[in-house]
């Protein structure tokens, strides 16, 4: 049965009713909708977190395939968007994540996500849009960006402005991840192991590995000081920068991520309270 809504979205048509709950064919499937590969050879990610059916469908439709550079994930809720956060969060993914969220999210609101996402640090410094339709526009801007809210949005919006805000966004993101890091090498292989960095591209066994974009400079770094250890701090400046805002649950999430993807390959091994180091296949 279809359940008639209204949009947030202005000038779009057909973009009015869904059948709910979601389903394959109207193009939402929850938790991943649709990806692409970015410029970089990795993958990006946006959290659309709304009660308003039409914005996710509107969101998968505008970010066709063949062009956008993000996967598009749903949440309806509150609670929700925090189960597809940890699931983020436990595929290392988290560092090529951003969140749109309405402020009257039920069951727990968008001010609530946000502080929420502020609060673990092993979640990074994940830009995070706030949109509203409803209440006091001023008020509520005010206190999405003291929540922790990287811009905000009002409703109803257009397509095109809710495209440029991720854009800035992204591009503030990608601007942070390329700032001051040197690849120390254009290719290296370890026994089975091949690190590209000038394809961005990592292979074991012959077989292409996917990595986000932080555990591939994690891996760069370790594979550079290969049988060495290397320094928490010397992750946090090479991979994160100078004014990083992370901490070690952060890097270990990432180095986890990375040792299980890179099974049966260098070993990884963490040096209780120092750091972490890349063992030669034997």
């Amino acid at each position: 049965m279809k359940k008639k809504i209204s949009s947030g979205w202005e000038g779009i048509s057909g973009a009015n009713t869904l059948a709910y709950p979601p389903r394959p064919e109207d193009g939402i499937v929850n938790p991943v909708v649709k990806s692409a590969p970015t410029a970089w050879g990795g993958r990006a990610s946006v959290l659309v977190a709304d009660t308003d059916e039409a914005l996710h469908k509107t969101v998968y439709r505008r970010f066709d395939l063949d062009q956008a550079v993000f996967t598009i994930a749903s949440a309806f809720d509150g609670e929700e968007a925090v189960w597809m956060l940890r699931k983020f969060q436990a595929s290392g993914e988290c560092d090529r994540l951003l969140v749109v969220a309405d402020v009257h999210l039920p069951r727990r609101n968008g001010l609530d996500l946000c502080r929420f996402v502020r609060s673990q640090e092993s979640l990074g410094p994940i830009p995070f849009l706030m949109v509203a339709g409803e209440g006091d526009l001023h008020e509520l801007c005010l206190a999405s960006l003291e929540a922790g809210a990287d811009d905000f949005l009002p409703k109803p919006f257009s397509a095109r402005e809710f495209e440029a805000r991720l854009g800035a966004l992204w591009r503030r993101v990608e601007r942070e991840d390329r700032k001051g890091f040197d690849f120390p090498f254009d290719r290296v292989q370890i026994g089975h192991l091949v690190v590209d960095t000038q394809r961005y591209e990592v292979r074991l066994h012959g077989k292409g590995v996917h990595l986000s974009h932080k555990e591939f400079l994690v891996c760069v770094v370790l594979v550079s000081k290969i049988g060495m250890v290397v320094r928490h701090e010397e992750f946090f400046q090479s991979v994160w920068g100078e004014n990083h805002m992370v901490g070690r649950e952060n890097l270990k999430v990432h180095v986890h991520a990375l040792r299980n993807k890179l099974a049966g390959g260098p070993k990884i091994e963490a040096i209780r309270g120092v750091g972490y180091r890349m063992k030669a296949e034997s």
